[in-house]
């Protein structure tokens, strides 16, 4: 609000307040007018006038100027207010503005709104995509494990048994000229591991484990193993499983250290030409050992020869499991692998 007009109305209620009171001391002191004879006679003339007289003199002598002034001051504050009015557009004009005002804060609010709606909307379709795509992520990455192992249970399986095949039949080719009956009789084991083979084949094929431990047990599937590894050679197979300790083994982990034993004693038996091969299984504190052993040529684990997955098939099934797998050769010393499994609560 503009403060001329206040300043203005507050002269004017000065001036107008200082001449009711000049207008009260003159009708105070007022006197009747008496003769000059009379006067003289009851009041000698006196040399200076009176306080009061001085006083009313005053009064009669300022109130024409203050007149003047709040006349003044009127005008202006008139005038004022005037162009005031003129300025504000009436007193209609506070009220549009302000219905103005309320209009665009409603428009502003609306428009937030929507403007949050449409962010929830983004967020939204944002944060499917980003689950669809991590969903994705997850079945590729399930999908490659399944691949790899896939292809580590056919190495460790089938190629093996293959291998194992195939020498039975090179041993039967050269007994049959000596010992026809001994070359039959391998070659009839020879169709029998194949047949299994066939067998382990279709089961991966049906996304099953290639043995049912839980029918045949972990003893039994690793004579049929060394069996089968060892049908066509002169090799001596010592085999002690506790049956403790195959008892506190998950079928999982039995699953594994099966195939972890296949491959050391196919390695024993292709890469080492071993002629004894010593197989464990014994209980320890929370652990459960087991260990695969031979005679053979041996090597320097540092120096890993050829680019077989053998070792790397071992270690990786020992690293699902939580397992620690040890490996010991030396050239001309024979090789020793040592798996220990921790025991898992049930």
């Amino acid at each position: 609000m503009n403060p001329l007009p206040r300043l203005l109305g507050l002269g004017l209620l000065i001036i107008l307040v200082a001449l009711a009171a000049m207008l009260a001391v003159s009708t105070r002191h007022a006197v009747k007018p008496v003769s000059p004879a009379s006067v003289q006679a009851i009041n000698p003339p006196s040399p200076t006038p009176s306080p009061s007289a001085r006083l009313v003199e005053f009064s009669q002598r300022m109130s024409f100027p203050l007149a003047l002034t709040g006349l003044a001051l009127t005008v202006a504050l008139l005038a004022s207010l005037g162009v005031h009015h003129a300025r504000t557009g009436g007193s209609r004009a506070p009220f549009a503005t302000d219905r103005a005002e309320m209009g665009a804060l409603a428009n502003l609010a609306k428009s937030s709104v929507a403007q949050g709606e449409q962010l929830a909307r983004e967020r939204s379709v944002r944060q499917r995509a980003e689950e669809d795509a991590l969903l994705s992520q997850q079945l590729l990455n399930q999908s490659l494990e399944e691949k790899i192992r896939l292809g580590r249970d056919l190495h460790d399986g089938i190629i093996q048994s293959l291998y194992a095949a195939g020498l039975t039949i090179e041993s039967a080719r050269a007994q049959n000229k000596t010992d026809p009956a001994e070359a039959d009789r391998r070659l009839v084991q020879c169709r029998e591991n194949l047949n299994q083979s066939i067998r382990d084949i279709r089961t991966y094929i049906a996304g099953l484990a290639p043995e049912n431990l839980r029918q045949v047990g972990f003893a039994q599937a690793l004579n049929s193993l060394v069996t089968e590894l060892g049908a066509g050679r002169d090799t001596e197979f010592e085999l002690k499983i506790d049956d403790a300790a195959t008892a506190q083994l998950s079928p999982e982990q039995s699953a594994d250290a099966l195939q972890i034993a296949r491959e050391a004693i196919s390695n024993s038996l292709r890469h080492g030409n071993a002629s004894q091969i010593r197989v464990r299984l014994q209980p320890g504190d929370n652990e459960v050992c087991l260990l695969v052993q031979d005679n053979g040529a041996g090597f320097e684990v540092s120096r890993r020869a050829g680019t077989g997955h053998g070792l790397t098939n071992m270690e990786a099934r020992a690293s699902r499991l939580g397992a620690t797998m040890r490996v010991e050769s030396n050239p001309q010393s024979g090789t020793r692998v040592v798996l220990t499994l921790p025991l898992r609560p049930r």
